[in-house]
């Protein structure tokens, strides 16, 4: 699974995963499928109020065509980067300076589907989307925009989190670390392997703002301990308390 990270304005570093081209398809696919529906269902409303099929078209196109052309850009807009298709996919659109998207950015990108997408049939979209480093296509290019998922996989192991042969004679020193859920323990040991791997301000940045949160949450007046050995140490008692409960 391809991956890009995003540095946002506080130059904390975070990272996602791509939105495949199989999964902005099936997005797409639903969207479409949604539209025809709610077409269908807007038309025959018109047609069941209008008394002639003269006024049934105006309305249709007053109301219809308006609706179906901008309904990608009015849900993007609405629904900070999603449609109900991707909104099922659980992929949504994210500004790649780490800032929120801007209505020009949804406009750019909605101007390019015609281009993209439509007169394409999805080609040009799909070739783009499979080659380009960050999963772009020519709108999404223009606008510095990126579709990834919602929900990412985490790729560190559970089981290889740490290697402790023996729990019986870890003593605990935070019991209460069993609180958090895997994920968010995976998350923290991957702050700590980035930090290891890369010691600039803003990865030590990270760090600290990940102790203080977990520190919070462990209830802790002050912690005082250096912030690699404070969340080392909870993830070891989080495997320790997890695997003898």
């Amino acid at each position: 699974m391809r991956r890009i990270e995003i540095i946002t304005p506080q130059h904390v570093p975070i990272q996602y995963q791509l939105a495949t081209v199989r999964e902005r398809g099936l997005a797409f696919f639903l969207d479409f499928v949604i539209l025809a529906c709610c077409t269908l269902f807007l038309y025959l409303i018109i047609a069941f109020a209008t008394s002639t099929g003269e006024t049934t078209q105006t309305f249709a196109y007053l109301i219809i065509v308006p609706f179906y052309t901008f309904y990608s850009i009015f849900f993007e807009s609405l629904m900070n980067g999603q449609t109900p298709g991707k909104l099922a996919v659980k992929i949504h659109v994210i500004k790649l300076t780490g800032t929120d998207l801007s209505f020009s950015d949804y406009m750019l990108r909605w101007m390019f589907r015609w281009l993209d997408i439509w007169i394409s049939f999805g080609s040009i979209a799909a070739l783009l989307v499979s080659s380009s480093r960050k999963g772009q296509r020519l709108g999404d290019v223009l606008a510095d925009t990126a579709v990834v998922r919602v929900t990412p996989d985490y790729y560190v192991s559970l089981t290889n989190l740490l290697s402790i042969k023996s729990t019986d004679s870890h003593e605990l020193l935070y019991p209460e670390a069993r609180i958090f859920k895997e994920e968010e323990m995976l998350l923290v040991k991957q702050v700590l392997d980035r930090f290891k791997a890369h010691k600039n301000p803003a990865h030590t940045a990270l760090l600290k703002q990940t102790a203080i949160g977990v520190s919070e949450r462990l209830g802790l007046e002050k912690q005082t301990v250096d912030p690699v050995e404070f969340l080392s140490r909870v993830l070891v008692d989080y495997v320790t308390s997890t695997r003898s409960g």
